[in-house]
This record gives structure tokens, C-alpha cells and sequence, in this order.
């Protein structure tokens, strides 16, 4: 029943108009009595005693910037224009010792919903102007609210400023909550799993009214464990139900092709680090539950050595294997390497890409339906509906970052038999949903944490523009000793707020004249042949500087290259910085990444600046990425933005998360079918609503 409450259209409200309807779907994405239930406040404010305004008068000083309640009547209004002639709403305010001033800006028609000489009560902040005591924006309520001590707390809601134009106040929406909660209130079920608990749970319908309407700080907490619990464990429950039935097929050995390949043509031995991650990932393969496992490591810290064993296991058992890179230059690269590794063992490779002619790309459609084609390697080619597996076994798909979330489950579809494919996700920085995936245990990990010998770690230095000549100093005796630079810039042409590559390009020709025609250029917006020219002229050492966007975020691999100079640093993500970094430090010489700014980069472009110079850990570096963008939509599409959750936070609350999946788990194990029970079906429904389209 209360499901069916939840469900019901906030336009079922009377007192909202179609606008104010409108914008509380576009602005705050509310849209049943569920949006609105769960909507909660940003933060609290203990209510002061009410006061006399002859007393706020002698204490004025004190009393300052000071949140207060006073009880009194508007007497009158009137209507001022400011020197710009934008116009404001002066009130007069009285009780029986004093007034003073409310002040609206852009609320002109707010005065017709106020009744003159209404007893009513003000809170606000005070300010103190030309010797008058000043409320600007105050929240006016009714006697019979505020002067109820069990509401002492008062609720401040995020309203945006489209919905404050038109009229939707923070005391409307607590309005709205308060018949809300009581309108269904009488239908609010118990936390079902509360049985199963040791410790006690506010229930479900005190919890949602006091996280709208606390009688104290101790019962928001209280309240906001017991949601929050709630939240974890129908996630989870929900994850472990569509993980029970997302089934893979087994590898049951480890056969010729693996061991030959081991014993005789692998050109270098796996350190312990690397043989404890082939085993996590052989571990899954055996299963039939289809493995989702991420393989994190530095550049050059041996992923691919590990996957192409994961690709003779496949083979082994009968399976074909595919590699998806997202740039053609990246896939090339894979395509050459592993038709090294595998040229002696008979391990059938072939390279699909965007410039494969038709008439191979016929012969690689037939031979992959066919099952002649053990790997194919490839870039967004793959998804294709025409690339059509006879057998698709294992999926590895490399820098995911750069794919889309339906991309990647695309690909992860591509199999023409029922069961899906293994799926190996191969990074050096996850990006904010990938962690989050990984908080929430439905993507294993697996880390390799060293790095190759004889690398130094990469020195992160920030300047600002006015001391950019530091930087050019840098880059010059760089080239002096025989290294070559990458110049990377946030866009192409006509930047905003930012220096944009042309300019860039001839800024970068004046400064270093006597490098002229050493200097490339690459962007996306080249063609594919003009990109190989620039890449390879930059690989063979022939240009020294590369004046580039950040298609150069994965794919190339100079290991002469030790300068990476990021302008106007602040427009790129963090997980994006950090992946522009990984360019250099790949030979045995002292690499530098360097990151400009302007002084006006605001808190979030410092804090990010700062993180970078900090640590060179990509894990760390993508968990304070999901701190400042958010973990998207753990199970469905959303790639970053806001939480997905109601009230968890992702990093916040891991020690309650840890406390919930346990039970969470035990209780599945015990109840496998529990949501598709016809007596469940309230729960299943609300599950399925707020945890559909489960992929990658």
C-alpha cells in the first residue's frame, strides 16, 4: 500500500501550480510523493527562543549575522527601486517594543500571499544597516508551527533559484511535508528486515518524520542510520539478485596454449604481485557466475601481460576473446604487441578499427561468426551489430574511462549464445562510477601496484600564469638534454575562460623559435592519417614538442617524453589530469608533469591542483574524483554527477556499508527468491524502480 502511496504524481498536490510543478521535475528531478519524501533537508538550525526586538536592539552587536525568532505583524510594505533599478520589498515588522525591516529582492507579488497585522512569527538572519535591524529572505510561518516545541529544529531545504522565483519558499515545501507525512503516514510499513537485526531500528514512518521534523539532533542521526540502512541493504539485495542469475560459462582448465605459452615464450617472469591477480582472475573464470572484475595498475605496470593469459585460458576452453580500446591508436598498438607474443603458438589475431578496409572487414565479420578468429582487437568498431561472436568467452576492455556506460555493456551483449561473457576491465584511473561500483562490491578489483624498475616517480610542480617562464624553463632544458615535451591545452578554438590550442600553438612557436619546425600538433578534430603522421613523427623523436588536446590521454607510448605542461589545469577532471600524467614517466629519465592555472580557480580547482601535487596514486586520485563529481548511477547509465542515492554518500558511509552487506548477504542466502515473492511484491517493485537496467 505504501508503495502505491509513493507512486502518486506530486501533481495530485492542489496547492501546486503547473510551473512550480515543471521546475520542481527540471530543477530537483521530483516528480511522485516518494521524490518528495526523500528529498531531505541540507541542514538544521536550532531555533532561539523568541525574542523582543527591543531586546536584539541593545544587543544588536551580539546578536549580528545571528540566526533569531521573533513573534509579531507586518503593519505595512512598500516598494523601492535600487540604483540599477532592480526592485525590492521593504516590510515593517512590529511588536509590542520595537520593528524591523524584511527585505525581499525579486519577490514584488510575495506581499499578497502575507495578511497585514497577522500574528505571525519571523526567522532569519540579522543584519544590522544604517542603524535599522534588517531580515533579508526571512522564512515566515504561522503561530501554530514554530511555537510547538517539538519542532525547535528547523529544516533548510536546497531550493534552486528558478523554483524561489516562482514562489516555492522553504516554508512551502515544509508545508508540503508536513500533510505529506501526514496523508500517509497510516501506510508506512516497518522496516521488513528489522527481525533479522540485533540492534533496534527507528521505524520507517518515525525516521521519515524526523528527518523532516526533528524534536532533536540525536533523532535526526538515528533517523538518517536507520534510512541510510535501509538503502544499503535493498541495493544490495538487489545486486545479489541480479548477480545470481547473470550467469557466465565455467573454464574448467588451464590448457595447452596457456602452459606452452608460460613455459616457453613468456619474455619475462610475473612477479608474486602478478600472480596473485591472475589467480583472483583464473578464480572467477571458473566459476558460471560471469566475472566483472577490474584490473588496476600504473602505466607500465604489466595489465596486458596479465590479460593475454586471461585470453589463452579462453581459448583453452573453447572461447573466443576480445580487446576494446578506445582509440585506434591504442588498438593498433595492443594488435602488434600480442601478435608478438602469440606469433609462435598459433593463436588466430585480427585488428578491426574504423580504417579497416571493406572487403577485410567482410572476412573478419565471417571469420569471428565462424569462430576462426580466436582475439579480435578493436576500438567502438566492435559494438558494431554486424560483428557477431560464434562463442565470446572473455571481454577486456582497456582504459574504460573512455567508454560510455552502454558502450561498454554493448559489447559485454555481443555474445550469440545466451550466457554472457566474462568481463575484464583494464585501468590506470577509475573514474567516479567505476569506484563506486567497487565500494559496493559488485565489481571485484584487482590492483597491481608496482611499478617496472628504474622509473622514477613523476615530479608534479603547479604555477601560476604569471610565473609560466618557470615552466618554459623547465621544457627548455629538457629539450637541451635531448627529451621531448607534450603541451596540452582544454580545447581547440575560442576557448572560454581558458587559452585554447591555436593560440597555444603560436604562443608556443614564438616563445621556442629556434624549435620551429620541431614542434607537431594534434587534436580530434584531424583525420586519422594526419594523426599517424603527427604520432609517429613525436615516436621517431622527430618533432620535439606536441602541442596537443587530451587525445593524447591514452594510446601513445614515448618513453623519451618527461614534460607534460597542462594549461588551465582546472578545466580538466581529476581522473583525467591524472591519466594526461601517465604520458610521461614511462622511460628510466626524471619526468615532470606541470599544471597552470590563473589565480581564479575557486575552492574545487584548488582542491584538485592540490590532490595532484599530493599523490600519484591513481585509486586515491579516482576516490577524490568521486568525492567532487559524484558516483553516477551505480547500476544504470549515469556516468558521474550527483549521488545516486537518496541519502548515502559513497565515502562517507563505507563503515555503514560494511555493517549492512553482511546481513544483507546472510538474509539472501536464507531468502534467494524473497523479491519475486508475490507477498514481496511491493518491495520488488520499489527495488525495481529505484535499481533498474543493471550493466556494466
Amino acid at each position: 500500500m505504501f508503495y502505491n502511496v509513493l507512486k502518486k504524481s506530486i501533481k495530485d498536490l492542489n496547492i501546486l501550480s503547473s510551473k512550480k510543478i515543471s521546475l520542481l521535475n527540471s530543477e530537483l528531478n521530483i516528480y511522485t510523493y516518494e521524490d518528495l519524501l526523500f528529498y531531505f533537508p541540507k541542514k538544521y538550525i536550532q531555533l532561539p527562543k523568541s525574542k523582543n526586538i527591543s531586546e536584539l536592539l541593545i544587543n544588536n552587536t551580539k546578536n549580528f549575522n545571528n540566526f533569531v525568532k521573533i513573534l509579531g505583524k507586518i503593519t505595512s510594505f512598500k516598494e523601492v527601486k535600487t540604483k540599477k533599478k532592480k526592485k525590492v520589498l521593504i516590510a515593517r515588522f512590529e511588536d509590542n517594543t520595537g520593528y524591523v525591516e524584511l527585505i525581499w529582492f525579486h519577490k514584488i507579488n510575495f506581499y499578497k500571499k502575507i495578511r497585514i497585522n497577522t500574528t505571525i512569527i519571523v526567522c532569519g538572519k540579522m543584519n544590522f544597516f544604517q542603524k535599522k535591524i534588517q531580515i533579508i529572505h526571512p522564512n515566515i510561518e504561522y503561530e501554530n508551527f514554530s511555537l510547538k516545541k517539538e519542532y525547535s529544529i528547523y529544516p533548510i531545504y536546497l531550493i534552486p533559484k528558478k523554483l524561489k522565483n516562482v514562489g516555492f519558499s522553504n516554508l512551502l515545501l515544509i508545508n508540503i511535508l508536513k500533510n505529506l507525512i501526514k496523508e500517509s503516514k497510516d501506510y508506512i510499513e516497518d522496516f521488513f528486515f528489522q527481525k533479522f537485526l540485533k540492534k533496534k531500528l527507528t521505524t520507517k514512518k518515525e525516521a521519515l518524520t524526523q528527518i523532516h521534523f526533528p524534536k532533536s539532533f540525536k533523532k535526526v542521526l538515528e533517523a538518517k542510520y536507520s534510512l541510510k540502512f535501509e538503502e544499503l541493504f535493498f541495493m544490495k539485495l538487489f545486486l545479489l539478485s541480479k548477480k545470481s542469475i547473470t550467469c557466465s560459462n565455467a573454464f574448467i582448465k588451464i590448457g595447452e596454449n596457456f602452459q606452452n605459452f608460460y613455459k616457453n615464450f613468456l619474455p619475462f617472469s610475473l612477479t608474486e604481485e602478478q600472480k596473485k591477480v591472475f589467480k583472483e582472475i583464473w578464480n572467477d573464470l571458473k566459476k558460471p557466475i560471469r566475472m566483472n572484475r577490474l584490473l588496476q595498475g600504473e602505466v607500465g605496470s604489466g595489465k596486458t601481460i596479465i590479460a593475454l593469459l586471461a585470453i589463452l585460458a579462453a581459448i583453452d576452453n573453447g572461447f573466443q576473446s576480445c580487446i576494446m580500446a578506445p582509440t585506434e591508436v591504442l588498438a593498433i598498438q595492443h594488435y602488434q604487441y600480442i601478435m608478438k607474443m602469440f606469433s609462435k603458438i598459433g593463436v588466430k589475431v585480427s585488428l578491426l578499427t574504423r580504417s579497416t578496409s571493406i572487403s577485410v572487414r567482410k572476412k573478419i565479420y565471417n571469420d569471428i561468426l565462424k569462430g576462426i578468429i580466436h582475439v579480435i582487437i578493436g576500438t567502438h568498431t566492435l559494438i558494431q551489430k554486424k560483428v557477431q561472436f560464434n562463442n565470446l568467452g572473455l571481454a577486456i576492455i582497456d582504459e574504460q574511462q573512455r567508454f560510455g556506460v552502454r558502450q561498454r555493456s554493448y559489447l559485454c551483449d555481443k555474445n550469440d549464445k545466451k550466457l554472457l561473457p566474462h568481463t575484464l576491465i583494464m585501468t590506470a584511473t577509475p573514474i567516479p562510477r567505476t569506484l563506486a561500483k567497487i565500494i559496493y562490491h559488485d565489481l571485484n578489483i584487482s590492483i597491481i601496484k608496482k611499478t617496472p624498475s628504474g622509473r622514477k616517480p613523476i615530479k608534479t610542480i603547479h604555477f601560476l600564469d604569471k610565473n609560466r617562464k618557470n615552466a618554459f624553463e623547465i621544457i627548455r632544458n629538457q629539450i637541451l638534454k635531448g627529451r621531448q615535451i607534450y603541451i596540452v591545452y582544454p580545447c581547440i578554438t575560442n576557448g572560454y575562460k581558458c587559452k585554447s590550442l591555436i593560440e597555444g600553438y603560436k604562443e608556443i612557436k614564438n616563445i621556442f623559435r629556434s624549435f620551429e619546425y620541431q614542434i607537431g600538433i594534434l587534436h580530434g578534430q584531424m583525420n586519422s592519417q594526419e594523426k599517424k603522421t603527427q604520432i609517429n613523427l613525436f615516436f621517431h623523436g622527430k618533432t620535439k614538442i606536441m602541442i596537443c588536446t587530451s587525445v593524447i590521454e591514452v594510446g601513445i607510448n614515448v618513453p623519451n617524453a618527461t614534460v607534460i605542461l597542462i594549461e588551465n589545469a582546472n578545466f580538466f577532471g581529476l581522473s583525467q589530469l591524472h591519466q594526461l600524467r601517465g604520458r610521461v614517466g614511462r622511460g628510466i629519465h626524471q619526468s615532470y608533469c606541470i599544471l597552470t592555472t590563473n589565480e581564479n580557480i575557486g575552492l574545487k580547482g584548488k582542491s584538485k591542483i592540490e590532490i595532484m601535487c599530493k599523490t600519484n596514486n591513481g585509486l586515491e586520485i579516482a576516490k577524490k574524483d568521486l568525492q567532487q563529481r559524484g558516483c553516477g548511477d551505480i547500476i544504470g547509465t549515469k556516468q558521474s554527477g550527483k549521488n545516486y542515492f537518496h541519502i548515502v554518500n559513497p565515502i562517507k558511509d563505507y563503515e555503514i556499508l560494511k555493517e549492512v552487506f553482511p546481513i544483507a548477504e546472510k538474509f539472501f542466502q536464507k531468502n534467494p527468491n524473497f523479491i519475486k515473492e508475490k507477498k514481496n511484491l511491493w518491495n520488488y517493485q520499489w527495488m525495481k524502480n529505484r535499481f533498474k537496467s543493471l550493466c556494466l
